[in-house]
C-alpha cells in the first residue's frame, strides 16, 4: 500500500498494509474467526426457527394460531368417534363466537394401519382432519384429495411401499380391505418422515385412533399478536378444562423437542467460541511480538509512543475480524442450508427449509462478541511491547 496515496491515520495504514503484504498468514486467522462465527450464526438460525412457527405445516397439519391440550381425543375413540369430534368442535366454535371471538376448529386424529401396493406392505401413520378442509394442507406435489377415495402420502411413506402419484394402495381396516389413489405428495416430521393423509370426509372406525394432535384453532378475523395474547387468557377462562394453551410457536417447540437442548448448545458454543477467539488471538500476537521485536524497537527509536504501537497491533486483529464477520454473515444462511437441511430431512422434511432469523443475534451480538474479544486479547497481549527497548534496534542485521 501506497502511504502517500492513503486518508488512514499512521496506526491503521500500517496494520492494513501488514493484512495486504502477508495475506496466507492473516488468512489463516481470518478462516478461524470465519469457522467460529458461521457456528454461532447456524445455531442462531437453526434455534430461531425451532422457536417460531414457520415449521408447523411441516409436520403435515393445517397452521393455526393456537393450540389447546388433546383431552377431547380420548373420549372420540369410539366406533361414532367422528360424529361425537365434529359435535364438540361445532360447540367450541359456538362458545367461542358468544364471546366476540371468531373462530375455526379443528382437531387431528391419528391411526397406525398397514397398507400394501404390489406386494410391498409397511404400517403407516394415517392423519385424518375434522373440522378442516383439504385444501388447508400444504403438499409438495400432486392436486388436493377431492373424493374420499383419494389419499395424500409422503414420499417416505411411498418409497417404503414402492408406490407414485396416480397408483392405488391397499388400506388394511377393522372393517375390510379399502383401496386409495395416491392424488398428492406431502411433508410430515411426524413418524419419522411416514404418513398417509385422508380425505376430510371419508369413513374410518374411530376405534383403531391411536392418538391425536392438540386442538387447533385459528382466528377467522386475522388478529395481531397482542389480541391473539388476551384471547387466550379469554379461551382459559371460557374451557377451564383445558390446561395448556399454547401459541403455534410454543406448540412447534413442544414438538420439535430439542429447540431447548439446541439452545443450550448455542449458549455453551457462545462461550466457547469467545475462549477460542481469544487464545487464538493471543497465541498469534504473541508470535507477531517475537518477530517483529527488532521493528517495535526501531520504531520507538524514532519516537513512536507505546499506545501508538498497541493500537498498531490491536487494529491489525480488528480488521482481521471486521473481514471475518463480513464474509460469515455473506455465508451464514448457504452454510446453514448444506449443513442443517439434511437434518431436517431426515426428519421427514421434503422442501427446503425456510429459516427464522434472529437480527439481534445475526448482526449484533455473534458479531460484536467476536470483535470485542479480538479487539481486547490483541491490546492485553500488545501491552507486552513495553518491554522492548529502543536500544533492540541493535539486533536488526
Amino acid at each position: 500500500m501506497c502511504l502517500g496515496r492513503s486518508k488512514l491515520p499512521a496506526m491503521p495504514f500500517l496494520a492494513l498494509n501488514d493484512i495486504v503484504s502477508s495475506p496466507r498468514r492473516y488468512s489463516i486467522i481470518t478462516l478461524t474467526f470465519f469457522l467460529c462465527l458461521s457456528l454461532l450464526l447456524m445455531l442462531s438460525a437453526t434455534v430461531s426457527t425451532m422457536n417460531s412457527d414457520s415449521l408447523a405445516t411441516t409436520f403435515g397439519w393445517a397452521g393455526c394460531d393456537i393450540y389447546l391440550d388433546s383431552k377431547m381425543i380420548a373420549e372420540c375413540m369410539l366406533e361414532d368417534g367422528h360424529e361425537k369430534l365434529e359435535k364438540r368442535l361445532d360447540e367450541m366454535e359456538q362458545a367461542l363466537a358468544e364471546n366476540d371471538i371468531p373462530a375455526k376448529c379443528y382437531q387431528e386424529m391419528m391411526f397406525t394401519l398397514p397398507v400394501s401396493f404390489e406386494g410391498n406392505e409397511s404400517n403407516i401413520c394415517i392423519y385424518q382432519g375434522t373440522g378442516s378442509t383439504m385444501d388447508m394442507y400444504e403438499y409438495t406435489a400432486g392436486t388436493a384429495p377431492q373424493n374420499t377415495d383419494e389419499i395424500a402420502i409422503t414420499r417416505i411413506a411411498a418409497d417404503k411401499l414402492n408406490a407414485d402419484l396416480g397408483d392405488t394402495v391397499t388400506m388394511k381396516t377393522i372393517d375390510g380391505d379399502k383401496e386409495y389413489i395416491i392424488s398428492a405428495f406431502f411433508q410430515s416430521m411426524n413418524q419419522q418422515g411416514s404418513g398417509i393423509r385422508l380425505h376430510c370426509d371419508e369413513y374410518i372406525n374411530y376405534v383403531q385412533a391411536v392418538g391425536g394432535c392438540d386442538t387447533q384453532i385459528t382466528f377467522t378475523d386475522h388478529p395481531d399478536s397482542r389480541e391473539i395474547e388476551w384471547r387466550m387468557e379469554e379461551i382459559q377462562r371460557i374451557f377451564p378444562d383445558y390446561k395448556n394453551i399454547r401459541t403455534c410457536a410454543e406448540a412447534v417447540a413442544d414438538m420439535v423437542g430439542i429447540a431447548g437442548a439446541l439452545d443450550a448448545v448455542k449458549s455453551f458454543v457462545t462461550v466457547l467460541t469467545i475462549v477460542l477467539a481469544a487464545l487464538i488471538t493471543v497465541l498469534m500476537e504473541r508470535s507477531f511480538i517475537a518477530r517483529e521485536q527488532g521493528e517495535i524497537a526501531l520504531m520507538k527509536a524514532i519516537g513512536t509512543r507505546n499506545g501508538n504501537i498497541y493500537a498498531y497491533h490491536a487494529f491489525r486483529f480488528i480488521f482481521v475480524g471486521i473481514m471475518a464477520v463480513i464474509i460469515g454473515e455473506i455465508f451464514a444462511m448457504p452454510l446453514t442450508h448444506i449443513c442443517i437441511d439434511p437434518i431436517f430431512k431426515m426428519m421427514g422434511m421434503e422442501l427446503a427449509v425456510e429459516y427464522v432469523i434472529n437480527p439481534v443475534d445475526m448482526y449484533l451480538i455473534f458479531p460484536v462478541v467476536i470483535l470485542a474479544t479480538t479487539a481486547a486479547s490483541a491490546f492485553l497481549t500488545s501491552l507486552y511491547t513495553r518491554k522492548i527497548k529502543s536500544s533492540g534496534t541493535a539486533s536488526i542485521e
